[in-house]
């Protein structure tokens, strides 16, 4: 049974992989790589169904595939995609978690403050991750997030 701890080091990470999918495509590396890895790594989509409703979508709402997730993420496959990781930001500050782990049941939410370089303001974001073991690890089955207004 995971622990609260892994749960924010899940969030931890998930937050370090988007900093490292910007960090490759500041430097012309292979940041659509990258950003599959990060995708393997943290969601459930190459082995069930996933729900993902990513933070800045308005036109269509939910990514509930791989390639629908790396459009958001990097950009691509719809229009308003412009690449949620492909943004600068300075730091990615996780706050107010709160976490449910029972039987069958793992989830954390909490806030997500996005801070861009150069500048004061900062994108607060609410998220909802429920999770799933599975053999690699955490993995995400579901993943609701939107800004805080």
């Amino acid at each position: 049974m995971p622990t609260k701890q892994d749960l924010l080091e899940f969030v931890t990470s998930w937050a370090d992989g988007l900093s490292m999918i910007r960090t490759a495509y500041e430097k012309n590396d292979d940041y659509k790589a990258i950003a599959l890895e990060f995708i393997n790594k943290h969601y459930l989509f190459d082995e069930e169904r996933v729900l993902f409703k990513p933070t800045l979508t308005n036109k269509t709402i939910f990514r509930n595939s791989t390639d629908e997730a790396l459009s958001y993420f990097i950009g691509g496959k719809y229009s308003e995609d412009t690449g949620f990781a492909l943004k600068a930001y300075e730091s990615i500050n996780i706050n107010e978690t709160n976490t449910v782990i029972e039987k069958d049941l793992i989830a954390i939410m909490g806030i997500l403050d996005f801070k861009l370089v150069n500048s004061d303001e900062s994108m607060r974001v609410a998220f909802t991750f429920v999770l799933k073991s599975s053999e690699t690890g955490l993995k995400i089955k579901i993943h609701h997030s939107s800004p805080i207004i």
